[in-house]
């Protein structure tokens, strides 16, 4: 990461700037900076420093209007520079605890309720993706005879998601194998993720368990099309109408583009699929998510976990001018509660 230096001057003048226009979305001047700052420093000397800037790469000057506005390049030495705080604010906190601390049916009324929170409070776009099965724990499997050579075959994961297959037998399976494959499966991976599943049924099927083969090779290739049905996760997304409200898209056409690109969730999901390589807060500027229509846009992130594995992400998508102090806090916090709760799932 390349680190920009900037002077004690340079630094007071830059951050002012970037603050004044997360909360306005407006450029600023020279005159009124050094109004703020109680005439310490002239606006010529101002008008010098934000010259510099400019030069710089940090400030840019929009057309036809007196003052500057931040750039991605000053945005991004904004945060490498931000003291956070450990939590939200009190209000935050009571809020995203109301609002997720309830009972939830399943892992999809979760991951809705929490992008709805999460477009609520920072009233910008939520956003969460669910897991990948493979990284979803393993509770139990049941067997449902429903003919002679037709059995149901039920995966229930800890989160309480039930994933169904109808398998199709070449000799008929009596009860006594099923049951013995069901308590066998259920003790040994209960608690585990679906790929310790995976690839225990397989080390099986390679063994001399000849009276189990066939059902073993059943059970994978219910459990194979599962997990390949399931890489076309869910994005849960909220807030959408939010954007109209935010004073940078007011020119039509841009957004438009903002509304399309939000419409395509596959890009989306490639996107958010690199901030779960690494735990923790992430921060996507402008063109670093490789969407032209997104160039406006920031994406803060979180990944929420059970136990040592990443487990999926969520996050907030909103203008480069986010309030980084604020989001950043809720978004960290957010993923934070999502791992307590599916803990307890």
């Amino acid at each position: 990461m390349v680190r920009f230096i900037l002077n004690p001057r340079e630094k007071e003048i830059l951050i002012m700037i970037i603050e004044g226009y997360i909360a306005a979305a407006e450029p600023i001047g020279s005159e009124k900076l050094s109004k703020i700052l109680n005439y310490k420093w002239s606006s010529a000397t101002i008008r010098n420093i934000m010259a510099g800037l400019e030069e710089r790469g940090f400030l840019s000057k929009p057309h036809s209007v007196a003052g500057r506005i931040p750039t991605y390049k000053a945005f991004r030495y904004y945060l490498e520079n931000l003291q956070l705080p450990e939590y939200p604010g009190k209000k935050i906190l009571n809020n995203i605890n109301s609002m997720l601390k309830q009972q939830h049916k399943g892992i999809s009324s979760l991951m809705n309720n929490v992008s709805k929170a999460l477009a609520t409070i920072s009233r910008y776009t939520g956003i969460v993706v669910e897991p990948h099965i493979d990284m979803m724990l393993f509770k139990e499997i049941e067997f449902v005879k429903l003919s002679r050579n037709t059995v149901l075959t039920v995966f229930v994961t800890s989160s309480g998601t039930v994933h169904t297959r109808i398998v199709e037998t070449e000799e008929e399976l009596d009860e006594r194998t099923l049951n013995y494959m069901k308590n066998y499966l259920n003790n040994k991976f209960s608690g585990k993720p679906f790929y310790t599943l995976k690839e225990g049924i397989k080390e099986d099927m390679d063994k001399d368990r000849f009276e189990y083969r066939e059902i073993l090779k059943l059970i994978n290739e219910s459990l194979q099309t599962i997990i390949n049905e399931k890489e076309k996760r869910e994005v849960y997304i909220e807030g959408v109408s939010k954007i109209i409200d935010i004073p940078e898209f007011l020119d039509v056409q841009r957004l438009k583009e903002i509304l399309d690109a939000l419409e395509k969730k596959e890009k989306l999901l490639k996107i958010l699929d690199k901030c779960i390589e690494n735990e923790g807060i992430r921060v996507i500027m402008g063109d670093e998510t490789d969407m032209k229509e997104m160039r406006c846009m920031s994406i803060i992130t979180s990944t929420y976990k059970v136990g040592e594995k990443n487990y999926g992400v969520l996050g907030v998508i909103g203008p480069i001018r986010m309030d980084y102090s604020k989001i950043i806090p809720l978004v960290d916090y957010t993923a934070k509660t999502v791992t307590d709760i599916l803990k307890l799932m």
